[in-house]
């Protein structure tokens, strides 16, 4: 899937009431890379996650390739979105790219990648039988690309499913823990959004069974809402705070987008443009205009003017990226994870040490 469709798919789940893209996610990392404790265990430490997209044919902006590679030694563990599993449990690989896992694994960083649920279905998860199929199946795929763990990023699941995705999770630890393989739930987060939305997710049984889990806190203004910062800070430390009241920081690895949309300055809701940090910086330089960062959100934002028309654009940018990394340390959580590599300004990584 491509950066248009993936951001496309964020769009459609928001028209269907989903809100915010949570992603929660299992990684550990350790010289061998074969050592991953069981979940329960100690917590490890501080982890970067970087989630991956494949360039787009003739597509000449930075890439998730461009960025890991040159930063790599900053993460822990390389995410991508390759795969995907059908209502009847079937794998199907949606862009498996070796060179990367080659790349990783020469570093000694762990390769997690996404496994979503097609078409947003949920009907994989109501039988038994293809529960377990499925858990099998991406087992045999862990197995047969040389995976070191999954996360599972299902979505647009209704509430009523929160017991049968409880047991889909505790098949795929089944299936996974004997081989040592990470273990992630993408869930949505708990503060801001109704139970339509996030009611699926139990936060302490799904730890129970995943290593730890991610929680990609943003959205928080999106593409068909109005006008607003993307992950406002408050917002952000509420759904940490939540979080650790349910389940241990060791536990939570929180995510940080990379990116920002551009609404019509006329006080409606989009659809507004998805903007990466470093298009949102280049966009704001061709205007001639200054991005102010907004202290109470920690966010960037700026207007622009074009063919007559007034825009405003709220980012992320480096600053604000690093102050929820800040956030995460502060209250000890497992890590970050980066949505997505090749998205962020590059003085992000001036702040980031070395990992592992």
């Amino acid at each position: 899937m491509n950066r248009v469709d993936w951001y496309k798919n964020r769009t459609l789940w928001y028209s269907l009431g989903a809100g915010l893209v949570v992603v929660v996610m299992a990684i550990v990392v350790l010289a061998n890379r074969k050592n991953i404790p069981a979940p329960g265990q100690a917590s490890v430490p501080f982890q970067v996650v970087g989630f991956y997209e494949n360039a787009s044919p003739g597509g000449s902006s930075p890439t998730s390739m461009t960025s890991f590679s040159a930063h790599w030694s900053q993460v822990s563990t390389v995410s991508p979105l390759w795969f995907s599993v059908t209502p009847t449990g079937t794998v199907v690989n949606t862009g498996f790219a070796p060179a990367l896992v080659t790349l990783a694994h020469a570093h000694h960083r762990l390769v997690v990648p996404l496994f979503i649920n097609a078409g947003g279905s949920t009907s994989v998860l109501w039988q038994a039988s293809t529960r377990q199929a499925a858990a099998r199946n991406i087992k045999a795929a862990v197995e047969k690309y040389h995976l070191d763990g999954i996360n599972l990023d299902f979505e647009l699941l209704n509430p009523s499913s929160r017991a049968d995705l409880t047991k889909f999770v505790a098949d795929l630890k089944t299936q996974l823990q004997p081989l040592k393989k990470v273990l992630a739930v993408s869930v949505f987060p708990l503060v801001g959004l109704p139970a339509s939305v996030n009611g699926a997710d139990d936060y302490p049984q799904l730890a129970g069974n995943a290593n730890y889990l991610v929680i990609m806190a943003y959205d928080h203004h999106y593409s068909g809402g109005p006008s607003g910062p993307v992950a406002p800070y408050s917002w952000v430390k509420s759904n940490v705070v939540a979080a650790l009241k349910q389940i241990p920081a060791h536990k939570v690895v929180l995510a940080v987008g990379m990116y920002g949309y551009d609404w019509m300055n006329n006080g409606k809701p989009g659809p507004a443009a998805t903007v990466t940090d470093i298009a949102a910086e280049a966009l704001a330089k061709a205007h001639g205009v200054q991005p102010r960062y907004d202290r109470g959100n920690s966010q960037n934002t700026f207007t622009y003017t074009t063919g007559g028309v007034s825009h405003v654009v709220w980012y992320m940018g480096d600053r604000s990226a690093k102050a929820r990394v800040d956030l995460a340390e502060s209250y000890h959580l497992a890590g970050v994870a980066l949505w997505q590599l090749g998205d962020e300004d590059p003085r992000f990584w001036e702040t980031m040490p070395k990992n592992g």
